[in-house]
């Protein structure tokens, strides 16, 4: 399974669950009998739709990235999973016990995939400024995730006065937002935007030069197309002969 595959995977994945959701909420609307059962089907839709999304984002860095990265795209895919799964047990079996649990599980989800999909975006021609906005708003996320989740375990119940944490807390969200919007922004204003998609993964060698690069840069521009299985075949093909090339 390629890029492409997860992509499409995910936004099936999306599809499915908007349309179930939509189909439950008018049947509730035009009978006008919104019960726990209209509510459980609409969440878990939901729910399958997002975590899917984010686990995709795993399954993508996995693909091109260090092995020290891959691990990461593994732990999206496990908090997405495991978020999904207690998510539908919270929602089936009502218990307290079992929404705290999907609250960790589902922030864990969200900062894995978010951390996934900035690593993801590496270019290895990134500024040194990109570089850092990408760390910036992956720790950033991360504080904001992890004391969400010490809230959701009650660990600020002895604490008076919230305000100054609550404040802090959105002080690095908007950093955050701002962190990752930066990054492609600037690798657009650097004139990178036209590094094709092998040579500018996270991780990725550099270029071969000559008529093996002219290759590879074909080979690499195939790749971003919806092209099917047996020409993605071709495409690895023609990668392998690059190799073969520079070896």
């Amino acid at each position: 399974m390629d890029i492409a595959d997860l992509r499409r995977l995910a936004g099936w994945a999306l599809v499915a669950g908007l349309c179930v959701s939509a189909v439950v909420a008018i049947v509730a609307l035009v009978t006008d009998e919104w019960s726990d059962l209209s509510w459980r089907v609409v969440g878990t839709s939901l729910g399958f739709s997002v975590f899917t999304c984010t686990a995709a984002a795993g399954a993508a860095l996995r693909l091109r990235a260090p092995r020290w990265a891959q691990a990461l795209g593994g732990a999206t895919i496990g908090s997405s999973a495991a978020a999904f799964g207690l998510l539908v047990l919270a929602l089936w079996a009502e218990d307290e016990p079992l929404w705290r649990a999907f609250g960790i599980a589902g922030l864990a989800a969200l900062w894995t995939s978010h951390a996934s999909l900035m690593l993801r975006a590496r270019r290895s021609d990134d500024s040194s400024a990109v570089v850092w906005l990408t760390a910036v708003s992956m720790v950033t996320l991360g504080i904001d995730t992890s004391i969400g989740m010490l809230a959701i375990l009650e660990a600020f119940e002895d604490i008076d006065d919230t305000d100054p944490i609550e404040r802090g807390l959105a002080a690095l969200l908007v950093v955050t937002l701002l962190s990752t919007a930066l990054p492609p922004i600037l690798r657009r204003l650097q004139g990178k935007a036209t590094t094709t998609p092998a040579a500018a993964a996270f991780g990725a060698p550099p270029r071969a030069s000559g008529f093996a690069g002219e290759v590879a840069e074909v080979a690499a521009r195939l790749e971003a197309m919806d092209l099917p299985p047996r020409a993605r075949a071709e495409v690895d093909r023609l990668r392998q002969l690059v190799r073969n090339a520079g070896a």
